[in-house]
């Protein structure tokens, strides 16, 4: 009998052994196809695009900072540095009224942007639309998964379609927008939440601070929740990745934390916009004025944190996506500047009404469809009928966080009932 029990386990881990090996080699076989197609993508997108259009102006802002300091040691944060990025996009200093393109990312964001100082600047902004969309394609996936939605073939295609071209996307893929990584950041996240892997979550939600304004107001809220659910290890995850980036900044600039604080408290005097809530009690509605501005951020600050303490509770767990989706929505509404492409992140919670509506039937879809096709046709149609040369207009920074936050304001006991129903918790 021992002897036939010895026999029988070494053939299972010989099978096992075998089993494991298949997949190795079939998992081998996938990343390399994948890295072949991406290699040919990036190709024909430096062959067809980046060569022959000029463009990309945040990726060029991001990757011209840092050339002076890592071929001189000149300060990213320096007026010589701020002279430098100004030159490869103006090709002079910047105007009166222009956007003068100064770092306001903190210096480790030097780990991301820096190696393509060595490249080609066509090249390099091949790759780096590649990777963006890269981060975007995984980003769906694990939002997807996230919210417990497997939608059929078809309508995965049309998902990923849309999300590619939905306006806010598209044009930060073509400016070389960093925001997507931001997204990619939250969902990836979220998922690893999800699934009790908090280390890896804290980590990762790092990544998102590279663009402040993106998070300023979720970070503090993941954080906040990762305290009163006692997930430590989301918290030290997220402190020692930070820490870790710092302490490294430091020795490489000891003075970059006073530089960088400098250029965020002046960032409202050289950036060109403003925030979608001037735009409405100024542009809009202007007899609403400052009070009008204050009151409103002041609602929806006040409304936000009410959401935040209903998360905090033992219970509050089916409060948690709501609360997180309001918060992308009133931090878009609210920073001091704006932009279209960071309205990226706020796919999270538009793919969760998808989902929510996909589950509602035949009607759902239906209506899921043509939310899809108005706002991709809808977006695009105000852009170009408002378009002044190629800058865009103020109107098309107020109906994405406009409308979303009307649907969740409006939809919430139904959003809510569909985290139950799904069993979607963090």
């Amino acid at each position: 009998m021992v002897a036939h029990i010895v026999m029988l386990s070494k053939f299972v881990h010989r099978t096992h052994n075998n089993g494991r090996y298949s997949r190795n080699r079939v998992s081998w076989g996938v990343l390399g196809l994948l890295l072949a197609l991406g290699i040919g993508y990036t190709w024909a997108t430096w062959s067809f695009f980046t060569r022959q259009v000029p463009g990309g102006n945040d990726f060029l802002a991001n990757c011209a900072v840092w050339e002076p300091f890592l071929r001189e040691g000149i300060s990213p944060y320096s007026e010589q540095a701020a002279l430098h990025t100004q030159s490869a996009i103006y090709g002079r200093a910047a105007l009166p009224g222009e956007d003068e393109n100064r770092l306001v990312y903190p210096f480790y964001s030097l780990v991301l942007h820096g190696p393509f100082v060595y490249l080609d600047y066509a090249v390099a902004r091949a790759i780096y639309m590649t990777l963006l969309q890269a981060a975007l394609f995984a980003g769906i996936a694990v939002t997807l998964d996230l919210f417990h939605w497997r939608p059929p073939n078809w309508l995965l295609a049309a998902t990923l379609g849309w999300s590619l071209l939905f306006y806010p996307v598209a044009r930060g893929i073509i400016l070389g927008q960093f925001a997507i990584f931001g997204f990619f950041s939250l969902a990836g996240t979220l998922f690893c939440l999800k699934r009790r892997r908090d280390a890896a979550a804290g980590a990762l939600l790092v990544l998102s601070t590279f663009k402040p304004t993106l998070v300023f107001l979720v970070v503090p809220f993941l954080l906040i929740w990762g305290v009163a659910h006692r997930r430590w290890r989301f918290i030290i995850g997220f402190l020692a990745t930070l820490t870790v980036l710092v302490v490294g900044s430091l020795a490489a600039l000891p003075t970059w934390i006073g530089e960088w604080f400098y250029r965020v408290t002046m960032y409202s005097d050289y950036t060109a916009g403003q925030s979608p809530v001037w735009l409405l009690t100024n542009v809009a509605f202007p007899g609403l004025g400052q009070i009008g501005e204050i009151v409103i951020a002041a609602g929806l600050l006040l409304g936000m944190f009410l959401s935040w303490r209903l998360t905090i509770r033992p219970e509050g767990d089916k409060e948690f996506y709501w609360a997180f989706g309001a918060t992308l929505v009133v931090s878009n509404l609210i920073v001091p500047r704006s932009a279209t492409t960071n309205y990226v992140l706020m796919l999270i919670p538009i793919l969760w009404v998808f989902a929510a509506l996909d589950r509602r039937g035949r009607w759902g879809r239906l209506g899921l469809l043509a939310i899809m096709l108005v706002s991709l046709v809808g977006l695009w149609w105000l852009h170009l009928t408002t378009v002044v040369g190629n800058q865009e207009q103020a109107i098309m920074f107020l109906p994405p966080p406009l409308v979303l936050g009307a649907v969740l304001l409006f939809g919430r006991r139904w959003l809510v009932q569909d985290t139950e129903l799904a069993m979607v918790h963090p």
